[in-house]
């Protein structure tokens, strides 16, 4: 049974390891979703995000921008690793019940 708990600890020491590092690259990448209105036949990007209780709005310009295009890249990464993080915290969770842990 030794062996089954050491490897347990060593995927768990991983999936730390792993946690951090992607906690630290959503801290770097922006919060929100990205915004489009319709005024007058053109389209306009805002940064919609949560600040406390209240969603702040902030204008970013035309839809056509090349920053735009970017921001809405990092957007979708960090959602992607934000359901990473997720997965990873219900893996830990596992590991440590297996390994009798609270």
């Amino acid at each position: 049974m030794s062996i089954v708990k050491n490897i347990l600890r060593d995927e768990k020491n991983r999936l730390v390891l792993l946690k951090d590092q992607i906690e630290e690259q959503i801290l770097s990448l922006p919060k929100g979703s990205l915004s489009r209105k319709k005024r007058s036949n053109r389209f306009y990007c805002y940064l919609a995000y949560r600040k406390g209780d209240k969603v702040i709005f902030k204008y970013l310009g035309k839809d056509n921008s090349p920053e735009i295009a970017s921001l809405e890249k990092d957007i979708k990464k960090r959602r992607k690793l934000e359901k990473r993080l997720r997965e990873i915290k219900a893996d830990l969770k596992d590991i440590k019940r297996g390994l009798g842990e609270r």
